[in-house]
């Protein structure tokens, strides 16, 4: 028979057994718990990163695309104004024939910066007068600016070098298709229609900056006359004759033959 003393310390002992079992259990829960959830946050964090780096790696992309656009198009830009810029170097051949002046005869770029010049001062001044319908003046400007920027490509033709009048308009149509696929994009576009509207004198504008065309002309032949005594330059004035229409461009071909010099 058991001593009563040895019997109690029997049962302490089962129950501090028992008691460290379920502790044990418990924290092998816990730790199990704390494992799968370490676990879960880890693969979140790795799906987390993993999205975000194909984010950075889409934008970058996308970055990369719009960079190589941009080049692309500055590219283009200076080509276009590399090709604009032989205007500069182009003569007007119609004073080239005439000895007295050709080392002094203009560019094509000097023409079309006084045409552009003279359509925003003509613009300006309509307006004032109110005379007839308001033009648009950027229109007036910018054609001024375009209409012979197909002679970078084909020169200045004119009816004295051989070459037909459908000819020259089949020559420089052709060099405005290469100037608007250099440029490219809506740039390129709106240039080609611009010059297309002033060659085919299809809106007032058109035909006001054609009336400049031959304005410039003429003060230009009255500017080589008074500096060069012996230069008769008739054949330029005789071939404007019935050209002017509007008010203010008949005065300002009076005034320009008025300051011609008398032969």
């Amino acid at each position: 028979m058991l001593h009563a003393s040895t019997l109690l310390l029997t049962v302490k002992s089962t129950r501090i057994s028992t008691t460290t079992r379920g502790k044990g259990a418990e924290n092998t829960l816990r730790s199990t718990r704390t494992s799968r959830f370490s676990s879960e946050r880890s693969h979140n964090t790795t799906k987390s990163s993993s999205v975000s780096e194909n984010a950075k790696m889409t934008s970058k992309s996308q970055r990369g695309d719009g960079e190589e656009e941009r080049m692309s198009q500055t590219k283009n830009t200076i080509d276009f104004l590399s090709i604009c810029g032989k205007l500069k170097q182009t003569k007007r051949t119609g004073w080239t024939k005439y000895k007295e002046i050709t080392s002094r005869v203009e560019s094509v770029a000097d023409h079309s910066f006084r045409i552009a010049l003279m359509a925003f001062v003509f613009g300006l001044q309509q307006e004032e007068d109110k005379e007839e319908k308001v033009l648009d003046v950027q229109k007036l400007v910018t054609m001024a600016l375009v209409h012979d920027i197909a002679e970078s490509i084909v020169g200045d033709i004119t009816p004295h070098c051989g070459i037909s009048k459908e000819e020259k308009n089949t020559l420089e149509v052709e060099a405005m298709e290469k100037l608007k696929e250099t440029l490219g994009d809506v740039a390129g576009e709106t240039i080609e229609t611009l010059w297309l509207e002033y060659e085919n004198g299809s809106s007032r504008e058109a035909r006001v900056v054609k009336e400049l065309d031959k304005l410039e002309m003429l003060l230009q032949a009255s500017e080589y006359e008074n500096e060069y005594k012996d230069v008769d330059l008739t054949e330029f004035y005789s071939s404007c004759d019935g050209s002017f229409k509007t008010e203010n461009g008949k005065r300002w071909v009076e005034e320009i033959l008025r300051r011609r010099p008398v032969r």
